[in-house]
């Protein structure tokens, strides 16, 4: 019997199959860990902004005012990596089969070390001399970097997506960890040493530790029962495709029926993927809406709030210059998403049937632009300045950050349960292509915001040494 498109479609494909899966436990934590690290090149990149403003700076002119380099560096980092996520999930998605691979995915991981090997060699070179030439060269390990993740995305995504919810948010939980991680090794660092290029050092070894740990994960979770039930369930879908190309074998040449038989491929997939949009569109535009909302303001807008009260006040420098934004900022958003994505296993609201509620939980979170403009930002244009209190913006990120990882994490989780089993894995690569076109809208969105809330015109900014 035909299920309505507006009507929940539980997908039930592995379920029966998952009882004999030894070490769920561990099956589990494994794609925590994988969540973990393949965002982990992009949150050090927004991150480590101390670091590469301290290689963008010129230092040779006393008192110099922040550049454009400086001041552009959030803003080009989100863009590129948000474009380069959009068009490479597009080729993976109509082009490419969006099924898991692993020679895809281990060329990834070892992209991904490739390019943290190469900026951890820029720590202790000077590059004073050609600071352009070094923001040209750090924007393609960017763009390298993001063709990589979304693969990686792409794959697990599709692979989380054939498997009960629990593995699914044990990804996306992992994605939020990574950012947490993140932040706290860079606090560390700063705590450890004074000198931002010794605190990039030692994150930058860190994080190519572990990319290398992800590899090895990855190796072993292959080789369990989870990887074969899903590689079994791929392989029946596929086996769909073989009458078509058989027939297209016996009824031309060689040439001839190997396009044909791609032609029909295609043309399968784009039937998958818009059957499975039909199914899941409010959670489509879900995603896509809550992740422009975020990358509007977070971190471009987000990373140049400054400290309610004067500087003046705090008698520790180290607070103010290089903890202030770290902790207030970035932390406590990571710390949110993680939570907000950690009770979407236990809470579910609104529920399977009520999408159009949980596309307007998303939509209301365009609010958070107007109330963080109320926060400290410099160089206002008229903007009033209300929360003068830094507890009011810590609580507005936190708020900011939890409603960011349920909503993501909540609609990430119901999409596969909307679509017939067979299409489950198609519904996670949609969600995925949801995910980097929210991720694109959303950073050039950024610019207007910190346009309409604050001069871009350089200014005079003690400079971190």
């Amino acid at each position: 019997m035909h299920t309505p498109i507006n009507q929940a479609c539980i997908s039930n494909n592995a379920i029966p199959l998952i009882g004999s899966i030894y070490n769920r436990t561990g099956s589990y934590l494994a794609f925590v860990w994988l969540g973990l690290g393949v965002l982990l090149p992009f949150n050090f990149f927004i991150v480590a902004d101390p670091y590469f403003r301290h290689k963008l700076h010129n230092t040779a002119i006393p008192n110099a005012s922040i550049s454009h380099l400086e001041l552009s560096y959030e803003n080009i980092v989100t863009l590129c990596s948000s474009l380069t996520n959009i068009i490479t999930i597009i080729l993976v998605t109509f082009i490419f089969v969006p099924y898991i691979h692993k020679y895809r995915i281990y060329t990834s991981l070892c992209g991904i070390t490739i390019c943290l090997s190469v900026c951890l060699s820029f720590v202790f070179i000077n590059v004073e001399n050609w600071r352009v030439i070094f923001f040209i060269i750090t924007m393609i390990l960017v763009v390298i970097q993001s063709v990589c993740s979304t693969v990686l995305l792409n794959c697990f995504y599709s692979l989380a997506s054939t498997l009960p919810s629990r593995y699914i948010q044990g990804f996306v939980s992992g994605q939020s960890l990574g950012g947490l991680f993140v932040i706290i090794c860079s606090i560390i660092s700063i705590l450890v040493s004074s000198h931002v290029a010794t605190s990039a050092a030692i994150y930058f070894f860190i994080a190519i530790i572990v990319i290398i740990l992800n590899i090895i994960v990855y190796y072993f979770l292959e080789k369990t029962h989870l990887f074969q039930i899903y590689t079994s369930a791929i392989q029946e879908v596929n086996n769909q495709y073989e009458p078509l190309y058989h027939e297209s074998l016996s009824s031309s040449s060689y040439n001839d029926s190997h396009h044909l038989t791609v032609s029909i491929t295609s043309l399968a997939i784009r039937q998958r993927l818009y059957v499975a949009y039909q199914y899941t569109k409010w959670n489509f535009y879900g995603i896509l809406l809550t992740f422009m909302s975020t990358l509007s303001i977070f971190p471009a807008y987000l990373s140049k709030i400054q400290p309610s009260y004067p500087s003046i006040n705090y008698s520790n420098i180290l607070w103010t210059e290089r903890l202030y934004v770290q902790v207030m900022t970035f932390l406590l958003f990571y710390i949110g998403d993680t939570f907000g994505r950690m009770i979407s296993l236990k809470i579910r609201l609104p529920s399977l049937l009520h999408p159009r509620t949980l596309f307007f939980i998303c939509l209301t979170r365009f609010i958070f632009i107007f109330l963080f403009g109320f926060c400290n930002f410099p160089n206002t244009n008229g903007y009033p300045y209300l929360f003068k209190n830094d507890f009011i913006y810590a609580l507005l990120v936190l708020t900011f950050s939890i409603s960011h990882g349920y909503c993501n994490s909540i609609n990430m989780i119901y999409a596969p349960r909307r679509v017939p089993a067979q299409l489950s894995s198609t519904a996670g690569a949609l969600m995925m292509m949801a995910l980097t076109a929210g991720t694109c809208i959303g950073s050039l969105l950024s610019y207007g915001v910190v346009a309409v809330y604050g001069n871009n015109k350089p200014t005079t900014i003690p400079h971190l040494q």
